[in-house]
């Protein structure tokens, strides 16, 4: 089925087909879905790794039920985000399908109070620990939708507002724990709060890249990180992020005991996206400033999608 072009689509289509079109433009549902699919994997098969006496993999309703709450949780997420920024993107975005009246935040506010409510009953169908953990990650994101009460102040300190707000990858990753293993997220293991964190860094490398310009394409009122740390400057961080992540994943895998290709895919990995990186710093265009995100999201992509099937190919898959 074809999704409308957003930039045609009025109040006088169907209620869907409005609704798909907002999502091809501000929530893809094939490219967060692959995205949210190998980070689940990554997680819940690191999860399944370090619990002691384990030999395999298990695949199944749980490993389902997880993609859909991480699907889910990133969905209201935009929901909340919508809400927040609206009087902002009106300004600056008027030809989103939002901010033309398309479709009306309290559309988005049915959408995101669905997906809440699939997201509590699916966790806690599974055990209370998963509940728990979801609790948790969901107070921090009402937390993030009011700005940690401190809304002027944060925004005056870019960095610190996008580093607070990635701070919820890490409890997103508890409750992938909590599903896979019927634990509370205080029961994790040294270990996984690691690779946990992990999922900070990576996030925080597509972050930083979807908010490079080149210098002809910025705009006073909007943030960039280009604005932050320098043209080639943010780039440079990017650089830094990667080898913090590959560093990271090295010492899990050594603790899971992952065979050598492991490492040599996570290096493979590195240098093709430096190149990407490095492309730009030598001369940062409006086009190679656009592919610092695709690059971007397919490090997120390869570097879960490594993980997860090196441990599977260490411990082998149980399907049930």
């Amino acid at each position: 089925m074809a999704i409308a072009d957003p930039s045609e689509v009025t109040v006088d289509d169907p209620l869907w087909e409005r609704l798909l079109a907002y999502s091809k433009q501000r929530f893809p549902l094939v490219e967060h879905g692959v995205m949210i699919t190998v980070y689940v994997l990554s997680n819940l098969f690191v999860a399944q790794a370090l619990e002691p006496g384990l030999e395999t993999m298990s695949v199944g309703i749980t490993t389902l039920s997880a993609i859909a709450v991480v699907f889910l949780f990133f969905l209201h997420l935009r929901v909340f985000d919508e809400h927040k920024d609206y009087d902002a993107d009106v300004e600056f975005h008027g030809e989103r399908v939002l901010q033309r009246g398309v479709i009306t935040l309290t559309h988005l506010k049915v959408v995101g109070a669905l997906a809440i409510t699939a997201q509590f009953a699916i966790c806690m169908m599974h055990s209370t620990a998963a509940g728990a953990a979801w609790l948790i990650a969901f107070g921090y994101s009402l937390i993030m939708l009011k700005e940690f009460f401190c809304r002027e102040w944060l925004e005056a300190r870019f960095l610190l507002y996008a580093i607070s707000h990635l701070l919820v990858m890490p409890l997103l990753a508890l409750v992938v724990y909590s599903l896979a293993t019927g634990n509370m997220p205080w029961q994790a293991p040294g270990w996984y709060y690691l690779y946990a964190l992990l999922g900070f860094f990576v996030m925080f490398n597509w972050e930083i890249s979807r908010k490079i310009r080149a210098p002809e394409d910025e705009v006073d009122g909007i943030q960039t990180y280009t604005k932050v740390f320098g043209t080639k400057g943010a780039a440079k961080v990017l650089i830094g992020l990667r080898v913090v992540d590959v560093a990271m994943a090295t010492a899990i895998g050594v603790v899971i005991g992952l065979a050598w290709g492991y490492y040599a895919a996570l290096v493979i990995v590195f240098f093709v996206i430096l190149a990407g990186n490095i492309q730009y710093l030598r001369g940062p265009t409006t086009e190679r400033a656009e592919r610092m995100e695709t690059y971007a999201g397919i490090y997120i992509v390869a570097f879960n999608a490594i993980v997860a099937v090196s441990v599977a190919l260490a411990y082998g898959i149980d399907l049930f």
